[in-house]
């Protein structure tokens, strides 16, 4: 099974074409970006230049896959939007898998993995997963919470170390280790979510048709409030 996927819920952007052949999965090709910034613009470029390369066309993916957030609200909307302007043509089905638990699957570590995204407004995006069996546990749901809470949550879940990972630490990496002990930050290369891994969930997951394909925020938009507030 070809399954072609991309992250565009971060600053980074990220696109690969991974074979899924149960225990042989192969990523046939990939491709990252560390400062993606405006993803409308360079996605359906790069998805074409990869699909290229690989010598595959559109039409022997069989499954589109695509991270639905949490995170950026502009990036994740371009992500499904650009998933469903694949998948619908070509009759394929789509899966939209977690951004933190794929991120998470950048650490092998049997300890806990706490990844965090910056969120603003003085708040992160963060999980606590512990891998098992090859498979991630949830200990800590998905949420959008303040620092301090999320400190408080990891010490009372976790008495030992616990490994962060992500964006979210070039901002409040200093206040993990101040605020819980034994914390491991894993190196910089790590912190980017692999569009390879939002793959690899992809293929254990449940795929709907494109037109069920929906984001995850976990908050309202900056839009939402204001028009809430009005």
């Amino acid at each position: 099974m070809k399954v072609l996927a991309i992250s565009t819920s971060s600053a980074s952007g990220s696109i690969a074409l991974v074979n899924c052949n149960g225990e042989n999965d192969e990523v046939a090709a990939e491709l990252a970006s560390g400062a993606a910034e405006n993803h409308s613009r360079w996605l359906l470029k790069s998805i074409k230049a990869l699909l290229e390369g690989a010598r595959c066309s559109i039409g022997e993916i069989d499954l589109f896959a695509v991270d639905v957030g949490p995170g950026s609200f502009t990036g994740i909307r371009v992500g499904v939007s650009t998933v469903k302007g694949l998948a619908w043509p070509s009759n394929r089905k789509a899966a939209g898998v977690s951004t933190l638990k794929a991120l998470a699957m950048n650490i092998s570590s049997e300890r806990p993995i706490c990844p965090v995204l910056d969120a603003r407004k003085g708040e992160v995006y963060a999980a606590l997963y512990l891998r098992k069996d090859g498979r991630f546990e949830e200990l800590m749901g998905e949420s959008a919470i303040k620092p301090q809470a999320l400190f408080d949550r990891v010490n009372e879940l976790c008495p030992g170390p616990v490994v962060f990972l992500g964006g979210g630490l070039g901002v409040y990496g200093n206040e993990i280790l101040k605020n819980i002990k034994g914390a491991e930050l894993a190196p910089e290369r790590l912190w980017q979510i692999r569009a390879s891994n939002v793959a690899l969930l992809a293929r254990d997951s449940a795929p709907v048709g494109p037109e069920a394909l929906s984001p995850v925020y976990l908050r309202k938009s900056e839009a939402e409030l204001k028009t809430k507030a009005g």
